[in-house]
């Protein structure tokens, strides 16, 4: 089954765009009386009947409409630092949409590589990914920010005011899980916990970050302790930061099938 995207269909226009109507109708030779399927990107499928079969502009009348077409049980925000080779995130974002998240953001680290990114063939290969999986919801791409301001805008309901970390359940029901490579000993903690552990409390509503090849910093890392992150690990491999995120990824999913 084919499906295709229209961002406005919810607000009833009815129509494709010049992309994906000529797709429609030059590629895959549909025309008007037969029936399509189109998502919104925010959850929903509508079967339409064409109207017009014009490869410049397709417009159709919607005959069904199915709510929560393809999505999952949890929500996930992660929050990627994107590597120098720009391709990789790139490979991380299509893949974790076929599997299944709801936003994603770049960071950039004190320890990043790379200081610039563009959204726009990312958020393309999101549109891609979605469809060719067949999800009715495309994650959010955010503008990239600072890992400190990425920590200070998600922190959890209630702060430490100390250098304490903060090592009780999340207050407002998100897991916020930090992927660190070094020792946290000295950290006060006495020990990292597997991503499998973290998750095992059931978590549905989760956010990761997943630092630039140098990982977190160390003030990066006291930060993120201090306002209700937990670091976790991923295991003893030594991990690209594209694999690293898909695993944790792939963890959140089966963690909740």
């Amino acid at each position: 089954m084919e499906l295709f995207y229209s961002k406005n269909i919810s607000q009833g226009i009815c129509s494709l765009d010049a992309e994906e109507s000529n797709h429609c109708i030059k590629v895959l030779r549909h025309r008007r009386g037969e029936i399509i399927n189109v998502v919104d990107g925010g959850g929903t499928l509508y079967k339409c009947e064409i109207m017009e079969d014009s490869p410049k502009g397709v417009t159709f009348n919607i005959v069904e409409r199915i709510d929560n077409y393809g999505t999952h049980s949890y929500r996930l925000h992660a929050a990627v630092a994107p590597p120098k080779n720009i391709d990789r995130f790139e490979w991380f974002a299509e893949k974790a949409t076929e599997i299944g998240i709801d936003e994603i953001t770049p960071l950039f680290g004190e320890y990043s590589e790379r200081k610039v990114f563009k959204g726009e063939r990312v958020e393309r290969l999101l549109i891609s990914a979605a469809k060719q999986s067949h999800k009715g919801a495309i994650p959010t791409l955010n503008e990239a920010v600072t890992v400190k301001d990425f920590i200070l805008a998600h922190s959890s309901a209630v702060t430490a005011t100390s250098s304490t970390p903060v090592t009780s359940a999340p207050w407002d029901g998100i897991t916020r899980l930090i992927c660190y490579c070094d020792e946290v000993e000295s950290l006060g903690l006495s020990h990292k916990i597997t991503i499998n552990q973290a998750l095992a409390r059931g978590a549905k509503d989760v956010m990761l970050m997943i630092g630039p090849e140098g990982d977190f910093s160390r003030s990066e890392i006291t930060l993120a302790l201090q306002n209700g992150w937990t670091a976790i690990s991923l295991g003893e491999s030594r991990l690209r930061i594209e694999t690293a995120a898909l695993v944790a990824v792939s963890s959140v999913y089966i963690a909740n099938i």
